[in-house]
């Protein structure tokens, strides 16, 4: 009989969130779908659906994004570029920055809460 794998560290379980990869093993997916977490892990079966990350990656989407959206609101404002023109644009860049951004914050997040064993609602009142 094999011993068990000891935990990942923290900076090991981020990494794999930030593949989309499960913290515990580093082979099965994190999601389901777009930011829908899987139950389980298809490889390990850690028990991933059961970690709450709530509003914690969508705040750490917008804070890390923070001087990406003052440089186009800069670029938008003092720009020799229509308005008509430029906001669309800016639209455009902050929207795809987010979308590319708030799935690999979630999933950092998921493994960074896993490792820490607080987001499994084990201390929720029920």
């Amino acid at each position: 009989m094999t011993a068990p794998r000891p935990a990942p560290s923290l900076m090991t379980a981020i990494w794999r969130g930030l593949r989309f990869r499960c913290p515990k093993c580093g082979q099965g997916r994190i999601f389901r779908a777009y930011l829908k977490q899987a139950d389980t892990c298809d490889q390990c079966g850690e028990p991933l659906g059961a970690i709450r990350a709530d509003d914690g990656p969508a705040w750490l989407t917008v804070l890390s994004l923070g001087p990406f959206l003052v440089a186009i609101t800069f670029f938008v404002s003092f720009g020799h570029f229509p308005l008509w023109a430029a906001l669309p644009v800016a639209a455009i860049a902050v929207t795809g920055a987010v979308l590319l951004l708030l799935p690999r914050i979630k999933g950092a997040f998921i493994a960074a809460l896993w490792v820490s064993g607080l987001g499994s609602g084990a201390g929720e009142a029920d």
